[in-house]
């Protein structure tokens, strides 16, 4: 089982125009569900949208949240992905590490850090979570 939540980055981008960055990326790697905070109002079959992380966090405990995050404990390379995962992320200026489980960080060649989109940072990490079991779908 995979999900994924984030939040809308508000402000410089409408939640519409976002979608699209998000929308064949999860869906190309079968997210089982998506969900995004706050709430905008946009009505997407596939698309959940909650108050807060946090609450969708509670509304499945039996997931490991694993914080995809510039800061995160893990290195990518070393990280072995639960079966069953609530990958969450954060926005522009704002993370997610303080409510996951487990965090996860990809490491670039610069020093720079935080230079990945949340969506972009994401696809790599289930890129990662896909060649790492081995098989489409895991």
């Amino acid at each position: 089982m995979i999900k994924v939540a984030g939040l809308w980055e508000l402000g410089y981008s409408a939640p519409l125009t976002e979608y699209d960055t998000w929308h064949f990326m999860l869906r190309a790697f079968e997210v089982d569900e998506w969900c995004m905070s706050p709430v905008s109002g946009l009505s997407k079959e596939e698309l959940t949208e909650r108050a807060s992380l946090g609450t969708f966090i509670e509304e499945n405990p039996a997931l490991t949240t694993v914080a995809v995050d510039e800061h995160g404990v893990i290195p990518l390379r070393d990280f072995s992905h639960p079966p069953n995962a609530l990958y969450l992320t954060g926005k522009a200026g704002r993370s997610a590490l303080a409510l996951g489980s487990v965090s996860v960080r990809i490491e670039t060649p610069s020093d720079a850090q935080g230079l990945l989109w949340p969506h972009q940072a994401l696809a790599i990490v289930l890129y990662d979570r896909q060649v790492k079991r081995g098989s489409h779908g895991s």
